[in-house]
C-alpha cells in the first residue's frame, strides 16, 4: 500500500493511498507507519509525545489509535491520512474529540460538548476562559446545523466569561461526520495548564479581518503561545473574508485561495512570523473538484515541503469554496 510520509519540526502527516483497500486496511496501514516512526524517534533518543492526533478518515468503528481523533473528514485526494504534532512540554493537554452521545440537535449537542469539556477541565483545576486555548468543531450539515452550534458557543461563552471585554478561543468550525449515535457536532481542544508560562496572546489581523462578534460568532483569530521553549502560532481557520464580515470573491476558488493566505500572513506577521515558519497546513475544500486547483496554487505560492492536507469539507457559509488552518514556529 502506497504510503507518504510528511515532516517538519514537530509536524508529522502520514497519507496512505486508497489502492483499492477498505477503509479498516488503510488505517492498519497508517498505524503500522506512525508506529515504525515512533520507534525511529526512539532509536534516535528522541523523547517527544503526540500532543494531538488526528486520523482523516470515514466516521466508523475502524482500529484508531487511543488518544487520537477522528471527525470522518476525508482527504480530497482519496486515501485516509493521519496529523500527528509532537511536544516534550508538558504545559498542554489535547482533548480529543467530543461527542454527544443522545439526539442529533445541534445546538443541545453543542451545549453538551461544552459542559462535558468544562467538567473535564475542572478535574484538572482549569476553566474554558483561562485554559483553553484552541478547539477544532466539526458540524454535520453545516449549511443547516451551523446556526445552532455558533450560537450555543457563543451564549455558552458569555456564561462562562469569555466577551468582547475579554477574549474568546482560537478555533477551526468546520463539517465533519461524527460516528453513528453520536449526533452532529463533535470538538478536539487544547488547553495550556499555565498560561502565564506560555505567555499566551490572541491575533487579530486589524488590517485586513474585523473582530468576529461584530458578525455573531466568537473565536479569536489566532493564538500565539510558548510551546517547547519557541513561539508558536495557532492560525484558525481563515477564508476570503473582509474586516466587515463579508465573503470576498463569491464563486472565485482561486481568488479566495489568495485572500484567505493573505489574511493568513497578516496574522503571522502579527505573530513575528511569516509562511516561511509554518510546520503544517491544512486546507479545506467545499467542493471536490476545486481540490487540484487548489492545490497547484499552492505549491506556486509556498514550499512545497511544508507539510499539507487537502480536505473535503464545506466551510461555515455556502459561499465559500475553501479555508485554511496552519501552525508556524519561530524558533
Amino acid at each position: 500500500m502506497n504510503c507518504r510520509t510528511e515532516e517538519a519540526y514537530n509536524q508529522l502527516i502520514i497519507h496512505v493511498e486508497p489502492d483499492g483497500r477498505a477503509a479498516c486496511e488503510q488505517v492498519a496501514a497508517l498505524n503500522k507507519a506512525y508506529g515504525d516512526y515512533v520507534a525511529g524517534m526512539a532509536s534516535l533518543g528522541d523523547a517527544r509525545r503526540a500532543l494531538l492526533g488526528r486520523y482523516f478518515a470515514p466516521a466508523e468503528d475502524l482500529p484508531f489509535l487511543e488518544g487520537f481523533s477522528c471527525a470522518g473528514q476525508l482527504p480530497a485526494e482519496g486515501g485516509c491520512a493521519l496529523w500527528v504534532m509532537f511536544t516534550s512540554d508538558d504545559n498542554y493537554i489535547y482533548t480529543p474529540i467530543l461527542y454527544d452521545r443522545a439526539g442529533s440537535d445541534s445546538a443541545a449537542n453543542t451545549l453538551c460538548i461544552f459542559e462535558e469539556y468544562s467538567r473535564i477541565l475542572a478535574a484538572s483545576g482549569l476553566t474554558l476562559k483561562d485554559n483553553c486555548v484552541r478547539t477544532w468543531c466539526y458540524v454535520e450539515d453545516i449549511d443547516n446545523n451551523y446556526k445552532g452550534f455558533y450560537k450555543t458557543r457563543t451564549a455558552f461563552f458569555a456564561e462562562n466569561g469569555l466577551t468582547p471585554a475579554t477574549h474568546y478561543i482560537a478555533s477551526t468550525g468546520i463539517a465533519g461526520t461524527m460516528p453513528a449515535g453520536c449526533g452532529v457536532v463533535g470538538m478536539d481542544a487544547l488547553a495550556v495548564k499555565d498560561p502565564a508560562l506560555a505567555a499566551v496572546r490572541y491575533l487579530k489581523g486589524s488590517t485586513n479581518l474585523g473582530r468576529t462578534d461584530a458578525y455573531g460568532v466568537t473565536f479569536e483569530r489566532g493564538a500565539v503561545l510558548t510551546l517547547d521553549g519557541c513561539r508558536t502560532a495557532l492560525i484558525s481557520g481563515t477564508a476570503s473574508i473582509d474586516t466587515a464580515g463579508h465573503v470576498l470573491h463569491v464563486g472565485d476558488v482561486k481568488a479566495q485561495s489568495l485572500r484567505a493566505w493573505e489574511n493568513i500572513g497578516v496574522l503571522l506577521e502579527e505573530a513575528g512570523m511569516s509562511f516561511g515558519d509554518v510546520t503544517v497546513a491544512i486546507t479545506y475544500v467545499r467542493n471536490r473538484e476545486d481540490c487540484a486547483v487548489v492545490r497547484r496554487l499552492y505549491e506556486e505560492r509556498f514550499d512545497s515541503r511544508i507539510p499539507h492536507l487537502f480536505l473535503h469539507a464545506p466551510i461555515c457559509r455556502p459561499d465559500w469554496l475553501m479555508e485554511t488552518e496552519c501552525i508556524a514556529v519561530k524558533r
